[in-house]
């Protein structure tokens, strides 16, 4: 694990060298005054990696006029490459796409959903639940006796009246023996772009996600359940997502506002470097968002960096996630771009093989 962490480091602190060569004296000489000309002067050392000298010019316009954006856009990008001002950052790039009249994309929720008597809330993909199945989740609470193929999945007792998910979990333990249960979930929400895991409130159990797919009013999250047996009481419940079991969990989403312009968009994409910037210290979920939503809504360029692709962003997203051991996510990220096609969770070297393949994304190969 060490090895692989180690070869991501290198792989983001080689993504930000944006330029080579050096920048001698790039402010002697005669400028132009006011705004527009300190900002002009600001890219020119930015381009030819004075980002000190540029840095300073973008703040010197902030003082200047703080109502507009094209300074702030300035000085959020060079906070990329100068640490010391890695927590002034983000507050750079906000006012950017802010002051462009634009709202920022990024939004984070967190809730709770209950998964409902027939399955639908959480619905079973893996293993496919046959009619009998559906026949016994959806027996729960019954106080008569259920027979199932003559299997008695229930008999009503003096001490138990009612069927519950300890009848269930046995029946469907009885079918498919201790496997984990994969199942899909729908996000009122077509703009998620990040969530990790679930949280089963019953088992106290993270359930990763495989992946998430956005469609035109929703977005589709597929997990896996891990199988437990849950002690409760004198009984031992075999269970995975079953009925009433609460499950909460915290989401990000990008949507752009309508007619955004390459400032904001500009603006994003330096708060979304600069979280990719921060490694394991960055802001994990909003980063990986905007990294990625900003990657989908179009090939991304900017004059300034050149080299910087949509490819690369996704990339970058993938290096969060995996420095902060989601590597079920970063795994989707990769594969969504035909990378790590030919290796498998389950593989001993999964985690080693992967970071090179977020290195194969990250320097566009």
């Amino acid at each position: 694990m060490k090895k692989a962490t180690n070869l991501i480091v290198s792989v983001i602190a080689a993504s930000l060298i944006l330029v080579t060569g050096c920048y001698d004296n790039a402010m002697d000489g005669e400028s132009v005054p006011g705004y527009d000309g300190t900002v002009a002067n600001g890219w020119t050392a930015f381009d030819a990696g004075d980002y000190e000298g540029a840095i300073e010019c973008f703040l010197a316009a902030i003082d200047m006029d703080v109502s507009q954006p094209d300074a702030y856009l300035g000085a959020g990008w060079c906070s990329i490459l100068l640490p010391e001002y890695w927590v002034l950052g983000d507050q750079y790039d906000y006012m950017a796409v802010q002051l462009d009249n634009g709202t920022w994309p990024i939004q984070t929720v967190s809730t709770s959903v209950v998964q409902d008597l027939n399955w639908t809330e959480f619905q079973c993909i893996d293993p496919v639940l046959t009619d009998n199945d559906m026949l016994v989740i959806g027996s729960y609470g019954t106080t008569d006796t259920l027979i199932v193929d003559s299997v008695v999945v229930f008999a009503p007792d003096t001490l138990k009246l009612a069927m519950d998910n300890y009848e269930i979990g046995e029946w469907l333990y009885d079918q498919y023996g201790a496997v984990n249960f994969k199942y899909k979930h729908e996000i009122a929400d077509p703009k998620v772009q990040v969530l990790y895991s679930i949280a089963n409130e019953y088992s106290l159990l993270e359930c990763e996600v495989d992946s998430i797919v956005n469609n035109a009013s929703s977005s589709t999250v597929y997990i896996e359940v891990p199988y437990i047996r849950q002690e409760s009481g004198d009984d031992l419940f075999r269970t995975w997502c079953m009925y009433e079991n609460t499950m909460s969990y915290t989401y990000t989403t990008y949507d752009a506002a309508a007619g955004s312009t390459d400032m904001a968009n500009n603006g994003v994409a330096a708060y979304a470097v600069l979280q990719h910037a921060r490694g394991s210290n960055g802001d994990v979920m909003s980063g990986v968002a905007s990294l990625l939503g900003l990657a989908d809504e179009a090939e991304y360029s900017f004059s300034h960096w050149t080299s910087l692709t949509s490819l690369k962003l996704k990339g970058m997203a993938a290096a969060v996630a995996y420095l902060n051991t989601e590597f079920r996510f970063a795994f989707a990220i990769c594969r969504s771009e035909g990378f790590a096609m030919g290796i498998e969770l389950t593989d001993d070297n999964f985690v080693l093989e992967l970071g090179q393949q977020i290195e194969m994304m990250i320097s566009g190969s």
